[in-house]
């Protein structure tokens, strides 16, 4: 099982995603966006950086992360033995604060797993990963826990509820992850628990499409304890009174992101070799971005074109990296990606929502007391 981007996990941070559910919105997030290309530019020159730690800030505006949010994640822990390997669900939430373009996160323990756990794991994975894109490779080898909290990005723009972040590296670029978000904030105070899954969640199997406030992986945890899921959804228990979510109604890539990992080095040769013998039946483009030899899925007009089953490769420092990669555009519209009747190419807009505090809390002691 591959790793993601942390940014991109933890909201999934992987990091944050969104845009506007209709014409006007739409047009709003294309406006965060613009402003968000110029930021970036603005900030090649005018930043000073520290190990990936922004020393002065250029962004005065309000966002989303004036408050204190959370966002819901979750993993698989592998177990090894004489036997053989096993995987242990785990759940947990990163509690992201904004301190001036700096954002960062603390985890919060839900269910099978401890906060030591998730920051010896962050320490540990972030450190080799890589991401590249046509603004070039960036690297977080400097990644460790500051006082604020562990570091997940930048905000480069914010215009009411939509922002555009990116995510921490090593020379605190703003065109790495660089990611537009476009939330509603919606009150759930006095609704119940089973309000916020699909509504069809015990007697069938849900769409992406159907996850607004809650990701499909981190339901299927839950799931995963029919008992306890059950007893879950029929508590009588509400959200309290100032209660909130926040939606996305799309999220946007503003770039291609190819990324990997130290361990992604396979024991090949050239692209050619490993393209040959992972993909040699289907429509592989070899090309140069930022600075670095890859190959990729592409359709028939030789377009870059997101297919979950098909990874890209990157050739770095003589190796071969078999790598993840987004594609560039809104990776929770139903038409991003390969149409596939047996893989679901674009992301559910629950796995990028954001919780408030009244909220979090609330459902993290209910989860945690039926979950034992």
């Amino acid at each position: 099982m591959k790793k993601i981007s942390t940014l991109a996990v933890s909201i999934s941070f992987i990091m944050l995603t969104g845009c506007g559910g209709g014409s006007s919105s739409s047009n709003n997030t294309e406006n965060v966006s613009s402003q968000a290309q110029g930021q970036s530019t603005q900030n090649v020159n005018s930043l000073k950086c520290d190990r990936g730690i922004l020393l002065n800030s250029t962004l005065s505006t309000n966002t989303i992360f004036d408050e204190t949010l959370y966002s819901l994640n979750y993993r698989f822990k592998e177990i090894s033995s004489a036997n053989g390997s096993n995987y242990v669900r785990q759940l947990y939430a990163y509690e992201i604060k904004r301190n001036d373009q700096m954002l960062y996160a603390y985890p919060k323990a839900i269910y099978n797993v401890t906060a030591d756990e998730i920051e010896n794991s962050l320490a540990e994975d972030v450190v080799q990963s890589y991401d590249l894109n046509s603004f070039g490779l960036f690297t977080a080898k400097n990644y460790q826990k500051q006082n604020n909290g562990w570091p997940l990005g930048y905000v480069v723009a914010s215009q009411g509820s939509q922002i555009t972040t990116a995510q921490f590296n090593d020379s605190c670029s703003l065109n790495s992850y660089n990611i537009s978000y476009d939330y509603e904030k919606i009150d759930v105070s006095g609704k119940k628990i089973s309000d916020i899954f699909p509504s069809n969640i015990l007697t069938s199997d849900p769409k992406n499409i159907d996850y607004l406030y809650i990701s499909n992986r981190f339901t299927e945890t839950l799931k995963n304890n029919q008992t306890a899921f059950t007893n879950l959804l029929n508590s009588n228990a509400t959200f309290p009174s100032g209660s909130f979510i926040y939606v996305p109604n799309s999220v946007i890539y503003n770039n291609t992101e190819f990324y990997f990992f130290d361990s992604d080095i396979k024991d090949l040769k050239t692209l050619a070799e490993w393209q040959q013998k992972y993909y040699q039946n289907f429509n592989y483009k070899f090309d140069t971005v930022g600075g670095y030899n890859v190959t990729y899925f592409v359709d028939n007009a030789g377009n870059q074109i997101y297919d979950g089953g098909k990874d890209p490769a990157v050739e770095m420092n003589g190796k071969i990296y078999d790598a993840e990669w987004q594609v560039k555009g809104n990776i929770t519209s139903e038409t991003y990606g390969v149409p596939s009747n047996s893989i679901t190419n674009y992301q559910a807009r629950g796995k990028f929502a954001l919780y408030n505090k009244a909220s979090y809390d609330f459902l993290a002691a209910q989860i945690q007391s039926y979950y034992k």
